[in-house]
């Protein structure tokens, strides 16, 4: 029972993401130039990992935004991310946060950033929306469906999957890309 409501639920907010694209518009050249490098893309945005060291502490377990539990306070570390929609880089993560399931409140952000590192403050307080830009599924750089969590002291890391990137890798061989991400000519 459990698995078919995680299954109607990715089901049910990846569709909300599709954008409608007729038969005509598909590029199919494009899609078979591209098949195998998208499809190695998709496989890494499967995942988030990054380490830091820095003024921190923190502890985190979640299971999307509705359902994470812990706290956490950063002066400033630096970090390297490999993070949510191909940010990858170093920055400096600072802020913080608690949360007890679905209620909580955080003041974060990512300053000082490589340029393929999206900088950013979210400052909330309550219950996280996934309509905040922050959580944007196409151009946010935090995934509001994460399963994962963080752990530090002055060392920190977070390990994250992301469900609707699954999605987006298995529909992929199919040549749907509910995240348009997939690269194209236009892209060189």
């Amino acid at each position: 029972m459990k698995k078919c409501l995680l299954v109607l639920m990715l089901c049910i907010a990846s569709f909300s993401a599709v954008r409608a694209e007729s038969f005509e518009e598909i590029n199919w050249g494009e899609k078979l130039a591209f098949y195998l490098p998208n499809r190695v893309l998709d496989a890494l945005d499967t995942f988030t990992v990054n380490l830091g060291v820095g003024a921190t502490a923190e502890a985190r377990l979640m299971f999307t935004r509705y359902c994470d539990i812990g706290a956490g306070v950063s002066a400033s570390t630096f970090k390297a991310f490999k993070d949510f929609n191909r940010q990858y880089g170093a920055g400096v993560e600072e802020g913080w946060y608690w949360s007890f399931i679905f209620v909580g409140e955080e003041e974060y952000r990512v300053t000082e950033a490589t340029a393929l590192l999206d900088k950013y403050v979210e400052c909330r307080a309550g219950v996280p929306s996934p309509l905040m830009r922050a959580y944007d599924l196409v151009t946010g750089p935090r995934d509001f469906w994460a399963i994962g969590g963080s752990l530090g002291l002055l060392l920190d890391g977070n390990l994250y999957i992301h469900p609707l990137e699954f999605l987006d890798f298995a529909l992929g061989f199919f040549f749907i890309d509910i995240k348009k991400d997939d690269l194209t000519f236009d892209q060189f």
